[in-house]
């Protein structure tokens, strides 16, 4: 069974997301939110990168969903999360930048999401702020429905860190 996943937000990070998880057999894209632009501005944009160039496959849109393909994905353009119904999904990721606190994406939780991935740091007791290779044995199902993938400083300063200080030490930073 495929894992159902939003993407609220759809600038360069949930877009880049897409692209990435869009083949894979065990996902099923189903909701895409961003009230920036309507599903034939999103198609756009997700068809055409400056930095990534043009997507493999052919996003279009009739109305309010994106197509591709013989896939279909209802795009909406709310502000606020609940605004969105999100219980159709297993798993949303939150790229948007707009929700940061465990209180905001608690509105996931409530639709029933059982997983959030957040594509910007939460500095909060209970979100985990997972950089793979470096702390993402602390990740525990059970204890983390909220999650985030650090930020971009923390992705390219961590692993060069972990390396100085396991082999040369650091004693302060």
């Amino acid at each position: 069974m495929a894992i159902r996943v939003g993407i609220n937000g759809f600038g360069r990070m949930g877009r880049l997301t897409m692209r990435a998880i869009y083949d894979a057999e065990d996902i099923e894209i189903v909701k895409i939110n961003d009230p920036a632009g309507d599903a034939a501005t999103l198609a756009h944009l997700l068809n055409f990168d400056s930095v990534h160039g043009r997507w493999q496959h052919e996003a279009l849109h009739q109305g309010e969903t994106m197509l591709i393909g013989s896939v279909e994905i209802p795009c909406t353009g709310n502000k606020a999360l609940c605004e969105t119904d999100w219980s159709d999904c297993d798993l949303v990721i939150e790229a948007s930048g707009k929700f940061k606190s465990r209180e905001s994406l608690q509105a996931y939780l409530d639709q029933g999401v059982k997983r959030v991935v957040v594509t910007a740091p939460v500095k909060q007791d209970g979100v985990l702020d997972c950089v793979m290779g470096i702390n993402d044995h602390l990740f525990n199902p059970q204890l983390h429905a909220i999650v985030t993938a650090a930020s971009c400083t923390t992705n390219c300063l961590a692993p060069v860190v972990k390396v100085i200080h396991e082999n040369l030490e650091i004693k302060h930073g």
